[in-house]
C-alpha cells in the first residue's frame, strides 16, 4: 500500500470523525496524517517533568536542540525531526503555524500568551535518516491542564514511547498506571530510568535496584520493550550509549507505515466507536429511554410535538382566554342542537300548551292535560340536554383536556374533565308565549329563541371554570424543553447513522480528492507572527526581583505616642485614651507564629535552620513517625507526648487495610503479629517496632504527664530518630536567638499525608498562624499537592484576613543556569496566579545561606522582621488611628456646638441620659444573630451535602476503576482500595469540617458587627466611642466528625463489584453510583452529628457575646458619665481648639 492509500484511508476517517465533533481525535489523526504524509518514524519521550527528557534527547541527538528545564515547559511538545533543511515551525490553536527563525521567538510567544500547542524543530544530522522524529512531551503529573491533553494527542503518533522517570520517582503507581494503558493500546514501550547518578550503594545496591524495578514490572503485568539505567553524568551502570545505539537501530530497521496505519486505523475505529457510544448513551440518560426502547420512544416523542404549542399558549393568560372562549364559540356555533326530532319534540310540547289542544275523556280534563304537558316537557328537555351533552359539553371536555396536563390543581382538574350543564325545564316552560295553535313558523322561532338561550346559559357556566383553569395552568419553560429534547433525538439518530457507517466501514465508499498540500489534508493555515513586544518590555524574575506589598505599610507609632500626649490633658475620653495605652502596650509584647508548610521532603526544616542561621532543626524522614516541631525564644526546650488513645488509633490505622484492629497497645504487645508486619511497608514497620521497643519507656514518661523537658542534646533523638519519635506530637524547641523574641515557628507535618493526624494537626496550625510561609522544592516546584493546599490555604485565607502568606522556593541552588532558576520562579507565579493567589516568591538555597550566605534567605529574613514589626501590627495602629481621629472630630463638633448652636449640646445630653438610664447593649441582637446564625449552619450543611455527592462520584471513579482487575487477590484489592478511598475523603472532610468552623465564626461575628453598626454610629454622634471586637470569640471541634470505619463500608459495597463488571463501562457506571449511595447514606449520622457540633459552637459564641456585651455596656456608661460631668464653657472650648489644631497637624488629617 502507498503513502498515497494511507493518507486516503486515514483523511477519510478524519472526515468521519469529524461529523460527531469529537475534536481531540480529530487532532490526533491530524498528526497522524502529518507523520505519515513526512514518512516519519517518532519515537516519544513521556514521563514526569523533571524527569531529564529534554536533556536524553539532547544527547541522543548529540545536539543541544531542546532548551531543557527544572519546570513543564510553556510550548508543550516538542517535536524535533531529521531533515534536509533546518527550520522552526510553532503550531498554535485553531489548526494555526508560523514559520519562525529561531527558539527565541518560541520563548517571546509564550510571554505574550501566544497559545502554542507544539514546537516543531527540523534539523540536519549525519546520525539518523531523514524523517527520524523525537517528540519531548510535558510531565504527565504537569499542573498545565493542556499538558495531559497534549501527551494524548500526540502519543498516536508514535511508533515506539520512551517512558521516562527520574530514579527517586520509579516505583510512583503513575508510572506503571500509564504504562499499563500504552500496553492496552498497542503501543510498544521502553522504559528509561534516568539520573542513576542519585543512586547510592551505601543504601541499597544497584543490582537490589534493579531487581525491585523488575518486580514492580512483572506485578503489573507489563509488557515492555528494554529498559535502560541512564545518566548524563558517568556512572558504572549509564546505559546511555546502549540507549543511543537502540534508536540507530531502530530508525535503520523502521516499523513499516503500513502496519502503523493499520494499528492506528484500529485506534481511530475503536476509539471513535466508544466516544459515540458513550454521547449516545449519555443522550439516552438525559432522555430517559433505554436503548431497545429508542425507536418507540422517538416515535411517541413526535406524535406529541402538538404539546409544544399547547404549552406556548399557556405562558400567556390572556392569550389562554381568549383561546379558551374562541374554542367555546367555535363549538357553540358549530353545535346541531336544533335537528328535526329535537324541533318535534319541542312542537308537541308547544302543542300541549296552545289553547286549541283538547284532552280526550269527561273527568279530571286539566289533571289530565298537565301529565301530558309535563311529560312532553320532559321529554323535550331530555333530548335537548342530550343535544347539549353531545354537541357542547363533550367537544368542551375534550378541547379542554390537554389543560389538565399543566394543572396541578385536583378540584381544577376533575372540573374540566367532569364539567356539565344542566339544562333546566324553565328555559322551555318560561320561554312560551300563550297561542291558540301552534304554527310552523313559531316553532321555528321558538327553537332559535331556545337555543340563543342555552348558548348563553354555557357561557355563563363555562365561565368561571375558565377563569379557575387560566389561573391554574402553568407551563414555563415545556416549550424549551421540548425544543431541546427533539434536538436531542436527532442528535442520538445522527450518532447512530455514524455508528452504522463507521463499523460497516461506509466511509471506504466516500469519493474524497486529497490535496497534493499537508495543509489542505490537515485543515490548518499559516499566519505570520511578529513580535508584539520586546525583551525591554517584559518583567523577568531576576535575584533582586522579590516584590513585596510591604512598603504599603509604615510605623506610626511614634505619631500615635505624640497623638495621645496631646488628648491626655484634655478632661475627655478618658476610657478611649486608655484603650489606646492598653494597645500600645500589647503592640510591644506581640509575639507573631510564624506556621512553615509544604510537602514532605519540600526543604521547610532546612528553610527554618537557614532563617535561624545554624543546624538547629532536625526532622524525621519517616512520615509515619514525624512530630510537628514549634520554635520559640528561651532556654527550655521540651516534649509533648502524644496520649496513649492517639498512638492507639495510629497503630490500628496501620493495621486497618489488614482488618485487624486492637483493643488497647497491651493488647497488641502479647499478639504474635510477624505474619502482618511483613505486609508493612518499611515507614510503618519503623513505626512498629519503636512500640515494641519502647512502650514501657513510654509508659513510665506517660504517668508523670504529657509535657517533659529536654536539653538541646536530645531534640534530634526525640524529632528523628524512629524509635523514640513514635511517641512525640510535638518538640516544644527554644532557643536564645534575639531573633526569635518576637516570633514562634511552627514547623508543620503538611496536608494532604494519609495520616490523619497529621492533617488534623497542621489544620490548627493553619488557622491559627499569623504568617504562613509555603516551601516548595526547586526540582518539584508547585506538584498537585501544592495546588491542593495552597487552595485550601486560601478559603481559610479569606476568612482570615489578618492573615499573611509567603512562598518560598528552596534549593534553588540546584539550577543549571540562571535561566532555570527564572524559569521555575516564574512558573510557580505562573501557578499561584491560576488560582488567584498574589504572592511574594522568595528564591532561597539554604544549603549555601548555612555554609555562608544567600541572599534568597536573607530578603526572607527582612521580610518577616518587617511583617513581625509593621504589618502585622498595622491593623491596631488603624484602630488607635481610627480612634484618635474620632476624638479630634468630636473636638470639632463641640467647638462649633458652643459657637453656633448651644441647643445641641443640651439635646446631646439629653440623648446620653437616656442612655444611661435604659442601657445601651441589648442582649437580644446575640439571640437574632444566633438564630441566624443557626439558620447560616443549615445551609452550610446542604451544600456540604451537596458538594459530597458531586466529589464522592468522581472519588470513586478515580479509586473503584479498571486497575483493581491488576491484582490476582480481588478481595484483597477491594479492602485496599476502601481503605485508600476511605482515607481520601476523611482528609477531605475534615477540611471541609475546619472550614465550615472558621465559616460560622465568621458569619457570626460579621453578622453581630453588622447588626450594632447603627448603634455605633449613633453613639459616635454622641461622642461616645465603641470599637467592638469579636475577634476573640471562637469555638473548637475536637476530633473528626464526619468518618466511616472501613468494614461498616466494605460490608456495603455492591455485590456486583467483581472484575468483570468493572471492565465493563456500562455496569461500572451503575457501581460507582451505588458506591456513592452507600458511602453518603453511611456517612448521614456523621454529618448529623457536625450540624449539632456546629449548632453547640454557635451557643458558645453566643455566651461569650454575652460577656463582650457586658463589658461593651460599662465601657459606655464610663464615657457616659463622663460626658456628663463635663461642662463645656470658654476655658474648655479653647483647650479643645489648641488641642484639635495640634492633632489634626500629627495626624495629618
Amino acid at each position: 500500500m502507498s503513502n498515497t492509500e494511507h493518507l486516503d484511508i486515514l483523511y477519510k476517517l478524519k472526515k468521519e470523525v469529524e461529523k460527531s465533533n469529537n475534536q481531540t481525535l480529530v487532532h490526533s489523526i491530524n498528526q497522524m496524517i502529518k507523520k505519515v504524509y513526512l514518512d516519519q518514524y517518532t519515537g516519544t519521550f513521556v514521563g514526569h517533568f523533571s524527569a531529564g527528557k529534554s536533556t536524553l534527547v539532547n544527547l541522543i541527538l548529540e545536539q543541544n536542540i531542546l532548551p531543557s528545564s527544572p519546570v513543564p515547559t510553556t510550548s508543550n511538545t516538542a517535536i524535533v525531526s531529521v531533515s534536509e533543511e533546518p527550520g522552526i515551525v510553532a503550531n498554535l490553536d485553531h489548526q494555526r503555524y508560523t514559520l519562525l527563525d529561531n527558539y527565541e521567538q518560541v520563548k517571546q510567544m509564550n510571554r505574550e500568551n501566544v497559545n502554542v500547542e507544539s514546537v516543531e524543530i527540523k534539523f540536519t544530522s549525519n546520525k539518523f535518516s531523514n524523517g527520524f522524529t523525537l517528540q519531548d512531551t510535558p510531565g504527565v503529573d504537569s499542573n498545565v491542564s493542556t499538558h495531559q491533553s497534549s501527551i494524548e494527542q500526540f502519543m498516536y503518533t508514535s511508533n515506539i514511547i520512551f517512558y521516562t522517570v527520574d530514579y527517586n520517582h520509579v516505583q510512583s503507581a503513575l508510572n506503571f498506571q500509564f504504562m499499563k494503558r500504552l500496553n492496552q493500546n498497542g503501543i510498544p514501550v521502553v522504559f528509561v530510568i534516568n539520573q542513576i547518578d542519585k543512586h547510592s550503594d551505601d543504601e541499597l545496591s544497584f543490582e537490589a535496584f534493579k531487581e525491585r524495578v523488575e518486580l514492580a514490572i512483572q506485578e503489573w503485568d507489563l509488557s515492555l520493550e528494554r529498559i535502560f539505567y541512564v545518566s548524563k553524568y558517568d556512572h558504572p551502570h549509564n546505559e546511555i550509549d546502549a540507549l543511543s545505539s537502540y534508536l540507530v537501530e531502530k530508525d535503520q530497521h523502521r516499523e513499516a507505515m503500513e502496519d502503523y496505519v493499520a494499528r492506528m486505523v484500529q485506534f481511530i475505529t475503536t476509539s471513535q466507536l466508544a466516544y459515540i457510544q458513550n454521547e449516545m448513551q449519555q443522550l439516552l440518560e438525559v432522555l430517559d429511554v433505554e436503548e431497545s426502547d429508542f425507536n418507540q420512544a422517538y416515535l411517541t416523542f413526535q406524535q406529541n410535538q402538538q404539546v409544544s404549542e399547547e404549552a406556548q399558549l399557556l405562558n400567556d393568560e390572556a392569550e389562554l382566554a381568549t383561546f379558551l372562549k374562541n374554542k367555546r364559540q367555535d363549538i357553540l356555533d358549530n353545535a346541531y342542537v336544533m335537528t328535526h326530532d329535537m324541533r318535534e319534540r319541542l312542537r308537541l310540547y308547544l302543542e300541549s300548551r296552545a289553547q286549541q289542544f283538547k284532552v280526550s275523556g269527561l273527568f279530571n280534563k286539566k289533571k289530565k292535560l298537565q301529565h301530558i304537558q309535563q311529560q312532553r316537557l320532559d321529554d323535550a328537555i331530555a333530548l335537548l340536554q342530550e343535544k347539549v351533552n353531545q354537541q357542547i359539553r363533550q367537544p368542551l371536555r375534550e378541547d379542554m383536556s390537554f389543560l389538565t396536563r399543566f394543572i396541578n390543581d385536583a378540584q381544577t382538574t376533575e372540573a374540566i374533565l367532569n364539567q356539565h350543564y344542566d339544562i333546566d325545564p324553565s328555559i322551555i316552560e318560561n320561554r312560551y308565549q300563550p297561542q291558540i295553535s301552534i304554527s310552523n313558523q313559531y316553532v321555528l322561532t321558538f327553537s332559535d329563541d331556545l337555543l340563543k338561550a342555552v348558548k348563553q346559559q354555557i357561557k355563563s357556566q363555562s365561565e368561571p371554570l375558565f377563569d379557575e383553569a387560566v389561573q391554574h395552568a402553568q407551563a414555563k419553560g415545556v416549550q424549551t424543553e421540548q425544543d431541546q429534547d427533539h434536538a436531542l433525538y436527532e442528535q442520538y439518530v445522527e450518532l447512530r447513522d455514524l455508528k452504522h457507517s463507521l463499523t460497516t466501514e461506509n466511509y471506504h465508499h466516500y469519493y474524497i480528492h486529497i490535496d497534493d498540500s499537508l495543509d489542505k489534508l490537515i485543515d490548518r493555515t499559516e499566519i505570520h507572527y511578529t513580535p508584539s513586544r520586546t525583551d525591554k518590555n517584559i518583567r523577568k524574575y531576576d535575584d533582586n526581583d522579590t516584590t513585596t506589598s510591604e512598603i504599603q505599610h509604615t510605623s506610626r507609632i511614634d505619631t500615635i505616642k505624640r497623638a495621645l500626649d496631646l488628648v491626655e490633658p484634655v478632661p475627655l475620653f478618658e476610657q478611649t485614651k486608655a484603650d489606646i495605652r492598653e494597645t500600645l502596650n500589647r503592640l510591644e509584647k506581640k509575639v507573631i507564629k510564624i506556621g512553615v508548610f509544604g510537602t514532605f521532603s519540600a526543604g521547610k526544616s532546612s528553610l527554618i535552620n537557614a532563617l535561624l542561621g545554624d543546624y538547629y532543626l532536625v526532622s524525621s524522614p519517616n512520615p509515619t513517625t514525624a512530630a510537628t516541631t514549634e520554635l520559640s525564644y528561651g532556654n527550655d526546650s521540651a516534649i509533648t507526648l502524644k496520649s496513649e488513645a492517639q498512638l492507639l488509633e495510629e497503630l490500628n490505622h496501620v493495621f486497618e487495610v489488614h482488618n485487624v484492629s486492637f483493643d488497647s497497645i497491651t493488647q497488641f504487645l502479647k499478639q504474635n503479629v510477624e505474619k502482618l508486619k511483613a505486609q508493612l511497608e518499611k515507614n510503618q514497620l519503623a513505626f512498629i517496632r519503636a512500640i515494641e521497643k519502647h512502650y514501657d519507656m513510654y509508659q513510665d514518661m506517660l504517668a508523670e504527664g504529657q509535657k517533659h523537658t529536654i536539653n538541646q542534646q536530645e531534640v534530634k533523638k526525640w524529632s528523628a530518630q524512629d524509635e523514640y519519635a513514635t511517641f512525640v506530637k510535638t518538640v516544644h524547641l527554644q532557643l536564645p536567638l534575639e531573633w526569635l523574641k518576637d516570633k514562634i515557628i511552627v514547623d508543620s507535618l503538611g496536608l494532604h499525608s494519609n495520616n490523619q493526624r497529621h492533617t488534623n494537626e497542621t489544620e490548627k496550625i493553619l488557622t491559627s498562624s499569623d504568617l504562613i510561609l509555603y516551601v516548595s522544592y526547586f526540582n518539584h516546584s508547585f506538584t498537585d499537592n501544592d495546588k491542593k493546599f495552597i487552595e485550601h490555604m486560601k478559603q481559610m485565607n479569606q476568612l482570615n484576613e489578618n492573615q499573611a502568606f509567603k512562598m518560598v522556593v528552596n534549593a534553588v541552588d540546584l539550577a543549571e543556569s540562571d535561566e532555570d532558576k527564572a524559569a521555575v520562579i516564574d512558573y510557580v507565579k505562573d501557578a499561584l496566579a491560576q488560582v488567584q493567589l498574589n504572592s511574594d516568591i522568595y528564591a532561597v538555597s539554604s544549603r549555601s545561606a548555612l555554609a555562608a550566605a544567600d541572599e534568597g534567605v536573607d530578603q526572607l529574613r527582612e521580610s518577616i522582621d518587617h511583617f513581625a514589626n509593621v504589618t502585622s501590627k498595622d491593623i491596631l495602629q488603624q484602630q488607635m488611628i481610627h480612634q484618635l481621629t474620632h476624638i479630634n472630630q468630636a473636638y470639632r463638633d463641640m467647638i462649633d456646638e458652643y459657637q453656633t448652636n448651644r441647643a445641641q449640646i443640651e439635646q446631646r445630653k439629653q440623648k446620653l441620659t437616656d442612655y444611661a438610664r435604659h442601657g445601651v447593649m441589648s442582649l437580644q441582637t446575640i439571640q437574632t444573630v444566633g438564630q441566624r446564625s443557626q439558620n447560616e449552619v443549615e445551609d452550610q450543611i446542604y451544600h456540604l451535602t451537596e458538594r459530597l455527592k458531586l466529589y464522592l462520584l468522581d472519588d470513586a471513579k478515580a479509586f473503584y476503576n479498571t486497575q483493581m482487575t491488576q491484582n490476582s487477590d480481588f478481595s484483597q484489592e477491594k479492602r485496599l482500595t476502601t481503605k485508600a478511598y476511605l482515607d481520601h475523603i476523611h482528609q477531605r472532610l475534615y477540611l471541609e469540617q475546619s472550614l465550615l468552623v472558621e465559616r460560622t465564626k465568621k458569619y457570626f461575628t460579621s453578622e453581630l458587627k453588622n447588626e450594632i453598626a447603627p448603634l455605633k454610629q449613633a453613639l459616635e454622634q454622641l461622642h461616645v466611642f465603641i470599637d467592638p471586637s469579636f475577634s476573640e470569640l471562637t469555638f473548637e471541634l475536637d476530633r473528626p466528625y464526619v468518618h466511616i470505619e472501613l468494614n461498616d463500608l466494605l460490608s456495603r459495597l455492591p455485590k456486583s463489584l467483581n472484575k468483570k463488571n468493572l471492565l465493563n463501562s456500562k455496569k461500572q457506571q451503575a457501581l460507582h453510583e451505588e458506591i456513592v449511595q452507600h458511602t453518603m447514606l453511611l456517612l448521614q449520622s456523621g454529618i448529623a452529628q457536625l450540624r449539632t457540633a456546629l449548632v453547640n459552637g454557635l451557643t458558645s459564641l453566643q455566651q461569650q457575646s454575652e460577656a463582650t456585651f457586658e463589658a461593651l455596656e460599662q465601657d459606655t456608661q464610663s464615657q457616659i458619665t463622663q460626658l456628663l460631668s463635663v461642662d463645656i464653657d470658654a476655658t474648655l472650648i479653647n483647650q479643645l481648639e489648641t488641642t484639635h489644631r495640634q492633632l489634626s497637624e500629627t495626624l495629618q488629617i
